[in-house]
């Protein structure tokens, strides 16, 4: 029976990497990652982050983006390899604490099963984010704690799980949550001596990390506009109140549906695993139910944040030796192909019509069963263009998911027109990626402009640095400002030389949109700047149409 499950359980792994794993790689990659290419990318060519690149957040991301991408490229397809090396270590590890736990070969197949479901099978908005290769140093800082819990501790050992927590801060200080709740669990196996003399060790560990980023910070000019932006900007970024919180509870399980119903599951069993003497599961529910908690609580709600307690919370089913992998298998069947050969029929859309959020929640189409999306699965192996980067997109005319192939095409026009550094300015989220493309320093420090406007104390200051700026060019994206429901075919044809004869009349007021237009692709249009002014921000929303 257990070669049977083994077995199976190998047959359906294999099958799940062999449909999944090309659409993966294909599939285009989200607006932050290419935000971290820009980054890193600046900072290869001489340029300073923060003063070059604006950012609100820690540069370890932009750093890990500079080792990787001059060592497999700035392709897509290249960042998204390095993301499955990621994930695939994570799970590595995650396995051999189930081996600990005495979960057999056969649960930890399924377990790595259980995972392939969920994360091939995901929107690019998770993929290649920073809360999962955070999770990498972090899982193998609390893989070394369990490793020498029970034993004389080497002194180097200690110090490496603290600089692998130190590495983990400088993508993200938020796991300072989960890995203070696995150093109080780690005290349950500890004696008093030996627990004080780890804990220096540790910090120690972690000071170094902070210690050789601080170095780097220093001696290229980044530490005083990395602490500009600390001290004087996120105040405004960051914001907290009780409806927030929540409403971010409330969203815990919308996240990833049906996947996030798992929480019900990993939840109460972490808890179990935590007043338990089994230190592997304890050590595991402390990380999952820290990495939840700050997740849930401190982080704003975006699903990349979500995504790593998915894996933690599959981890935790699995060492209690639960069937998760055939659960989710069975799970994923069913609602896939329910979506797929049932859609038309009419108890099914009665069902969808009565329970519209029941269908949802529980009965979703699963990607990997959805035919429209299989059918592009032969051209994956040989087909690298832009078209079929947006049919595989799960994203369709949103603000900061770009249309590839219409971007590129302004690619192709702006290199006709010799920019140099800072002479193109990238107004909306999905056009920054046209700066690497080109291979020029940006116009303006602020790739997400829409998002440094919600800065209000520094928007006049945004405004001077823009109208200041040498760009002989700016690039606006038509989403953000026209609604394809209202105009029907989005985007809206007309001469490529000026605005939809729809756009809004305000725009004679607000810069970009008042300086001539000289080329438009689809949704983008290319601005050539003649005399910069008028306002920035665009004007409430009920004014728009009026």
């Amino acid at each position: 029976m257990k070669h049977r499950s083994l077995i199976l359980a190998l047959f359906v792994l294999v099958a799940i990497l062999v449909v999944g794993v090309p659409l993966f790689l294909r599939t285009p990659i989200w607006v932050d990652v290419t935000y971290h290419d820009l980054s890193a990318w600046n900072i290869l060519h001489g340029g300073t982050h923060y003063k070059d690149v604006f950012e609100t957040n820690l540069p370890g991301m932009v750093w890990s983006h500079a080792f990787v991408r001059p060592v497999v490229g700035w392709s897509h397809e290249a960042i998204r390899i390095v993301d499955l090396f990621v994930v695939s270590s994570v799970v590595f590890l995650l396995s051999r604490l189930l081996k600990r736990s005495g979960v057999s070969i056969s649960g930890r197949i399924w377990f790595v099963t259980a995972v392939a479901l969920f994360y091939l099978a995901e929107t690019e908005f998770i993929h290649c984010q920073r809360d999962g290769w955070m999770l990498l140093p972090a899982v193998g800082a609390a893989t070394m704690r369990l490793t020498h819990l029970s034993s004389t501790r080497s002194l180097k050992w200690t110090v490496c799980e603290g600089l692998m927590w130190g590495l983990a801060v400088w993508i993200k200080p938020h796991v300072l949550v989960p890995a203070l709740l696995v150093w109080l669990m780690s005290l349950r196996f500890q004696t008093r001596r030996v627990a004080v003399r780890d804990v220096g060790w540790l910090v120690g560990g972690g000071l170094l990390a902070g210690g050789c980023g601080s170095v780097w910070l220093i001696t290229t000019s980044t530490w005083q506009p990395m602490w500009d932006v600390l001290l004087n900007w996120n105040q405004e970024y960051y914001s907290w109140s009780w409806e927030d919180m929540l409403l971010k509870c409330r969203l815990l399980l919308a996240y990833f549906a049906p996947f996030s119903l798992l929480h019900c599951a990993s939840i109460p069993l972490a808890f179990v695993a935590v007043f338990r003497r089994d230190a592997s599961r304890a050590i595991l529910a402390a990380l999952y139910l820290g990495w939840l908690a700050q997740a849930t609580l401190v982080q704003k709600p975006f699903d990349y944040a979500h995504y790593p307690p998915m894996l933690l919370g599959l981890a935790v089913i699995a060492s209690f030796r639960l069937p998760v992998g055939p659960v989710l298998l069975g799970w994923c069947l069913v609602g896939g192909l329910t979506n797929e050969f049932a859609r038309d029929h009419r108890w099914f859309r009665g069902l969808q019509r009565d329970c519209r959020i029941t269908t949802k929640a529980i009965l979703p189409n699963y990607p990997m069963l959805d035919c429209n999306r299989l059918a592009h699965w032969g051209r994956c192996w040989h087909d690298d263009s832009w078209e079929l980067k947006d049919q595989l997109s799960f994203y369709a005319m949103i603000h900061c998911a770009p249309n590839w192939a219409d971007l590129n095409r302004v690619g192709e026009f702006l290199k006709t027109k010799s920019l140099q550094d800072r002479e193109l300015i990238c107004w909306h989220d999905s056009t920054h990626p046209l700066y690497v493309e080109l291979g020029i320093k940006p116009g303006i420090r602020y790739p997400h402009v829409l998002t440094a406007m919600k800065f209000r104390t520094k928007r006049e200051q945004i405004k001077r640095e823009t109208f200041s700026s040498p760009a002989r060019y700016v690039v606006s994206d038509l989403v953000p400002i026209m609604s394809a429901a209202r105009f029907g075919p989005f985007p809206p044809p007309g001469p490529a030389t000026e605005l939809p004869t729809e756009f809004p009349t305000w725009h004679a007021d607000f810069y970009p949109w008042n300086q001539p237009v000289v080329y438009r692709s689809g949704r983008y249009v290319v601005h050539e700047v003649k005399e910069p002014m008028g306002e920035i921000v665009l004007p409430p929303s009920k004014a728009i149409w009026e």
